[in-house]
């Protein structure tokens, strides 16, 4: 250091000073890139899955599955049991057989749609008839006859079962001179092959508040339920006093009277287990709801009135036709 105080060899050391920060950096550096590549790995350690695109919307099937690969190996006798029990209120099976509230159904396979001499089909279905009934076409129809032909006469829920369906037209086959031929190996192998149409399903509507029947009884209109009964209860039931049993036994009086028990009319053993009790509101409420769970193996093959406010309509028109009509709330 000199006399006058300052360090010679400063500018010395803030160079040396400086060399050393650039070595240390550097060598820091190289560390870096030894310890941690730059390069993109061919594989990622950790691999984040993408996030899943929206699902498709549920979808249901537009109508019924086939039955041709079902019909070769139907069981007849079951066909026939189903019929007896659900058909033949309304129709009759036997060749030359007369029309009832339904046409005969000897032949109807293979004949000409909604054509049968001497029965007077509804407009409904007239606008349907278009060639003959060949399987596929009856399949349609048994499945739900109120889409098939909507605003059909024949107040009938339909066979939803595929195999069900393929028994009782593997029965109605059998009802003709000259039954139609069995599908060929052909027709079955493309019915196998060709999936059910599918349309969107609906979405769920919002569930509505529930009322009591009384209260549902309250506001009910017989005139809404005189409409019902003339659309969908006439063609087997009268109710007009000292009417005749039909299909059905005459409904005059009934609210109140004893459940199943009609002069006259010869009812099913699935209801006799409830003949003699009366006929409240209640009771019939559930009648009407659903006869086929009231009374399991019931010959009354109509789905019921799902609606309660309707089917209150419809307790409210069967009350005024009485004598003594029930005092309703």
């Amino acid at each position: 250091m000199s006399k006058a105080g300052k360090d010679s060899l400063l500018g010395n050391k803030i160079a040396a000073g400086v060399l050393a920060a650039g070595l240390v950096l550097w060598g820091a550096n190289r560390i870096a890139h030894i310890v941690v590549s730059d390069e993109a790995p061919e594989k990622p350690a950790i691999l984040i899955a993408a996030l899943p695109s929206a699902a498709p919307a549920a979808t249901a099937p537009a109508g019924p599955e086939s039955v041709l690969p079902l019909l070769a190996k139907a069981d007849i006798s079951k066909g026939q049991a189903f019929m007896q029990q659900q058909c033949s209120a309304c129709h009759t099976f036997d060749n030359g057989g007369a029309n009832g509230v339904g046409p005969n159904l000897y032949g109807v396979l293979g004949a000409p749609m909604f054509a049968h001499t001497g029965f007077s089909f509804s407009a409904a279905v007239k606008a349907k008839a278009k060639g003959s009934w060949d399987f596929d076409k009856m399949s349609d129809w048994l499945y739900a006859p109120n889409d098939f032909a909507p605003g059909t006469g024949m107040s009938y829920a339909g066979i939803k079962n595929t195999e069900t369906r393929a028994n009782v037209i593997a029965y109605l086959r059998t009802l003709s001179t000259r039954p139609l031929p069995l599908p060929t190996a052909a027709e079955v192998k493309a019915a196998s092959a060709a999936p059910a149409s599918a349309a969107p399903a609906a979405p769920a509507p919002a569930a509505a508040p529930v009322e009591t029947l009384a209260a549902l009884l309250t506001k009910a209109d017989p005139a809404k339920g005189q409409a019902l009964f003339q659309e969908q209860c006439s063609a087997c039931h009268t109710i007009t006093k000292g009417g005749p049993n039909g299909a059905g036994p005459n409904l005059y009086g009934m609210v109140g009277a004893k459940a199943f028990s009609t002069p006259g009319y010869s009812f099913s053993d699935a209801v006799k287990s409830k003949a003699g009790q009366p006929w409240t509101v209640e009771t019939l409420d559930a009648w009407l709801k659903a006869p086929m769970s009231y009374a399991p193996g019931t010959y009354m093959a109509y789905p019921g009135i799902k609606n309660d406010q309707t089917r209150a309509d419809m307790i409210a028109y069967l009350n005024q036709n009485s004598d003594s009509p029930a005092k309703l709330p």
